[in-house]
């Protein structure tokens, strides 16, 4: 871990077992008078924000872009999309590791570790990006040949992966910068960037739809988007800077970083491929062309799944700092608050959520794209399963364990070879999917055992914070009154938002039935906080 520098923060450090800096004299940012629940509410507020907004107007758009594009050439942009997602988990791990070791720094104030961590990472960054751009300049048409790609299609996809590629080793610099905001917990300015980018991007799909432009206006309005987002978070990651800290990690340094990072790389890369392998077999067993309702129930299932995940980035600040600042063992009951909240909501999240995207899904897209709604669905039940065990992970990567997250990843993704091979004969591509949706579960299984063997300071067993009966009968009565709506829901995107309109009032039963009376009235004073706000 780089290590802090003299004369930055309080005195009197000393080393923990899980090798976190304790302050005997904690920083404001963390002091225990801020409310758990205000600050996550806070954060998540801003986060959610960021990505209601953009799914909202994704929604609305989906059908007519489809149509504008062409079915065709929208499932390549989908599965372009994805190759470079891909390509853009090839970080070695830095990304996620330096926000870890961020919100450690800002638990204390200590600008200067921030500074070095942050120069020397993106010297790393700038080199593998330029390596990688040259390798995909080279190795371009043999990809697109693989995925057996239309040959009208060929020239503009071509475009869109050689352009898209060095955009995201840019990107993956700016999110340095935004990893520095972020562990301060300026969620809102960042969430403000995300959605003037996107703001940008829509302008350039809708004149890109209008003008014919294709994939090349796609492109264009990609970079557009990215260039916006970074000119507010680059200037305002500087303000935390110090220009002492402008210099390279020590070799010694540079190995426990990197040490903690190829975990969070592992982790990282096989996680999208979990998330992926279905657009990516779709696309080489049915083509390019044919695997939008895959690659759209995907991403449906994925954005869906994102949404309770937009208190990730509060939650790795709020336990990174407590840690930072006071030491594993008195941050494990903040940590263990959290989980119990986190547990019941994303339990009634998924489990409302996939009966209404099985039939929203449906209403919502061209028939061409009705199988999106089955995949939507299951794979929303499997990522139930993994949701709930994601305080743990954080936690672990909070005491530095990023061998916990990785592990768990491998053993989802041996699973979901495993089954795949074994449900393709009999189910086809159904089959594929069911297989991801059931790794989930098996890969949420072994974390919960691994915790208990690896972490030197344990939390509560997540699967007790469950509210088994509740999301039980709130599951079975969304299904039932999504089955019985959906002969009368209108097509496209009002479709769509009837089917989550009729989850509203399941969901009102479930958090009356899941949450305890103080869990609701700390809740409730939270959003009160954040409204006077």
């Amino acid at each position: 871990m780089p290590r802090a520098s003299p004369g930055v923060g309080a005195p009197g450090r000393l080393m923990t077992n899980e090798g976190i800096r304790v302050m005997t004299a904690p920083p404001a940012q963390a002091s225990s008078r801020t409310s758990t629940a205000r600050t996550l509410l806070r954060g998540t507020s801003w986060s959610a924000a960021a990505q209601l907004i953009p799914l909202v107007v994704n929604l609305a758009m989906t059908p007519w872009v489809i149509h504008g594009l062409g079915a065709g050439r929208y499932s390549v942009f989908l599965l372009v999309s994805t190759l470079v997602s891909m390509l853009g988990t090839l970080d070695g791990g830095i990304g996620q590791s330096a926000l870890r070791f961020f919100t450690i720094y800002a638990g204390r104030d200590d600008r200067v570790a921030t500074t070095q961590l942050l120069f020397s990472v993106s010297v790393i960054v700038a080199v593998g990006a330029l390596a990688v751009t040259a390798a995909v300049l080279a190795l371009a048409g043999r990809l697109l040949d693989f995925f057996r790609l239309d040959p009208g299609l060929r020239d503009e996809a071509w475009v869109l992966l050689v352009v898209l590629v060095p955009v995201t080793g840019v990107l993956l610099l700016r999110n340095l910068y935004s990893s520095v905001v972020y562990a301060r917990q300026r969620f809102g300015t960042m969430s403000m960037a995300l959605l003037a980018g996107y703001a940008v991007y829509t302008v350039g799909l809708v004149v890109t739809v209008l003008q014919g432009w294709g994939l090349y206006g796609l492109a264009g309005a990609l970079v557009a988007q990215g260039l916006v987002v970074g000119s507010v978070s680059v200037p305002v990651g500087l303000r935390y800077l110090d220009r002492a800290g402008l210099r390279l990690l020590s070799r010694a340094e540079f190995g426990e970083f990197f040490g903690y990072a190829w975990r969070v790389q592992v982790s990282g890369l096989l996680t999208f491929i979990g998330y992926q392998k279905d657009q990516l077999v779709a696309g080489r067993l049915l083509s390019a062309q044919l695997s939008g309702p895959f690659g759209q129930g995907t991403s449906f299932a994925t954005q869906l799944a994102w949404m309770p995940q937009n208190a990730v980035g509060p939650i790795q600040a709020l336990i990174g700092q407590r840690v930072g600042a006071h030491g594993a063992p008195a941050a494990a009951p903040t940590a263990e608050s959290v989980q119990r909240l986190w547990v019941k909501a994303v339990v009634g999240w998924c489990a409302l959520g996939a009966p209404a995207a099985y039939v929203g899904v449906r209403a919502w897209l061209p028939d061409s794209f009705a199988l999106a709604g089955t995949v939507a669905a299951m794979l929303l039940l499997g990522n139930m399963c993994w949701l709930m065990a994601r305080v743990l992970v954080l936690w672990g990567l909070a005491l530095g364990n990023s061998g916990l997250e990785m592990r768990g990843t491998i053993a989802g993704l041996t699973s979901n070879v495993a089954l795949s091979l074994a449900l393709y004969a009999p189910f086809g591509m159904l089959g594929i999917v069911a297989a991801t949706a059931l790794s989930k579960v098996v890969q949420s299984a072994y974390v919960s055992w691994d915790a208990r063997r690896s972490l030197p300071t344990r939390l509560r067993w997540f699967v007790r914070d469950v509210p088994w009966l509740a999301a039980a009968v709130a599951l079975g009565a969304c299904a039932a009154v999504e089955l019985a709506l959906a002969p009368h829901l209108p097509r496209g995107a009002l479709g769509l938002l009837g089917a989550g309109l009729a989850a509203a009032p399941v969901a009102a039963g479930y958090a009356v039935l899941a949450f305890s009376g103080p869990e609701r009235r700390q809740l409730w004073a939270g959003v009160r906080r954040r409204r006077r706000r």
